[in-house]
């Protein structure tokens, strides 16, 4: 009488778990839309006076920019628009991202809310944000009033 033995290659779950793996990330790729939401590339930049946050936004709409600063940091958010094209023009390929947009930027130091200023040229947006003046440390000797009762 002849036994037969069942082996089981460990690696044939291995492969048809990263075909599977593989199989979720076509069907997502090809039921994905075009974004419309997006997060602009910044670079900050410090000083011992300020700080200077720019970001890359290309075809921004000024009247859907808002710049929002607190005391620590700053949120840059807006719509940009598709390119516009001269008459008979058509874009074959744009990476330019069009629609909503948000970045928040956070800073290790306090700055002057009041003073911050902001312009936008050549498709770069800076923000200039004044740092706050340090405050002054000082020690201060504290006597510990105490009274004896008898």
């Amino acid at each position: 009488m002849m036994l037969l033995t069942r082996f089981s290659f460990p690696g044939f779950a291995e492969i048809e778990n990263i075909q599977r793996q593989v199989d979720q990330v076509l069907d997502e790729l090809s039921q994905t839309q075009v974004a419309t939401d997006w997060t602009p590339a910044v670079q900050l930049e410090e000083t011992p006076e300020q700080f200077i946050v720019r970001a890359i936004i290309p075809n921004l709409d000024k009247n859907e920019l808002d710049i929002e600063v607190a005391k620590s940091g700053v949120a840059i958010s807006g719509k940009t628009l598709e390119t516009e094209v001269s008459e008979g023009h058509k874009i074959t390929h744009s990476e330019f991202p069009v629609g909503q947009f948000r970045r928040v930027v956070s800073l290790n130091e306090a700055i002057v809310q009041t003073e911050v200023k902001a312009e936008y040229t050549d498709g770069i947006l800076t923000v200039t944000l004044p740092k706050a003046p340090e405050v002054i440390h000082r020690v201060v000797k504290v006597n510990l009033n105490s009274e004896t009762q008898s």
